[in-house]
């Protein structure tokens, strides 16, 4: 006698069909995912790998204390004519094996507490090594460098008691007036004394008044003295980045 499939048999039969059609989706998913997961893994792996064998690049910057920060602090005490010159020298190491060119940019520079705006000045080299009666001055044993190779950079600071050359230096607002001293205004290469009679009057005109080479020494081997006795700060600050780029 054949065997009847009753209607509650049918529907178990297909309730367990679908159970298994549905773990059966939720495993290929599984495994899909753990495929897709190792491809990016693998190619994140070799990415990284691939990078690393492209170039090297590392930089060193070394003082006299050790290894340093590319950005350095030039700071100069007990400025005043004939002071020994000051020099600051750091050594640049390039680890990398491709070539690579130096350079150099000054951030602030401030005098007596007063920071100098910079981003106006054409030359900031030029400005640096002649505006004041003391010379600033960089050098570089060159700027493009081999792979591994080294430079030497220099800030130097000069400020000799004597020209040879009358000199004469225009006011900015570093200055302050000073009745002892002789003002001179110019015209073409001619300058002429001035009389100033006061702060007020010097102020009004200072962008167009000049010292004499022994007056501009002694306003700022004096201030600069009392600058430093007064705030226990340096009277000359000056902010350098060194930079490092590879050659594209």
């Amino acid at each position: 006698m054949k065997k009847q499939i009753t209607r509650e048999q049918l529907e178990s039969f297909r309730k367990s069909l679908n159970r298994k059609k549905y773990l059966s989706i939720l495993l290929a998913l599984f495994t899909l995912g753990v495929n897709i997961f190792a491809w990016f893994a693998f190619s994140a792996n070799a990415g990284l790998e691939l990078d690393a064998t492209v170039a090297s690049w590392d930089v060193e910057f070394k003082d006299n204390t050790g290894v340093i920060a590319r950005d350095i602090l030039v700071e100069v005490t007990k400025m005043k004519p004939g002071m020994p010159d000051f020099n600051k020298t750091i050594e640049i190491e390039s680890k990398s094996d491709v070539p690579s060119t130096f350079s150099y940019d000054v951030l602030s520079f401030s005098l007596l507490g007063h920071t100098i705006d910079l981003t106006g000045i054409t030359d900031v080299e030029d400005y640096l090594e002649t505006y004041y009666p003391f010379a600033i001055t960089f050098t570089s044993s060159k700027y493009a460098l081999d792979p591994f190779d080294t430079v030497t950079f220099e800030v130097n600071i000069v400020w000799p008691f004597d020209s040879q050359t009358p000199l004469y230096y225009r006011q900015n607002e570093v200055y302050n007036y000073n009745n002892s001293f002789y003002y001179y205004t110019k015209s073409g290469s001619t300058y002429t004394e001035t009389s100033i009679a006061n702060q007020t009057a010097f102020n009004s005109q200072r962008d167009s008044l000049y010292l004499f080479k022994d007056d501009a020494d002694s306003f700022f081997g004096m201030e600069c003295a009392e600058y430093e006795a007064n705030t226990g700060e340096a009277c000359l600050v000056m902010n350098m980045r060194l930079l490092v780029e590879q050659d594209h």
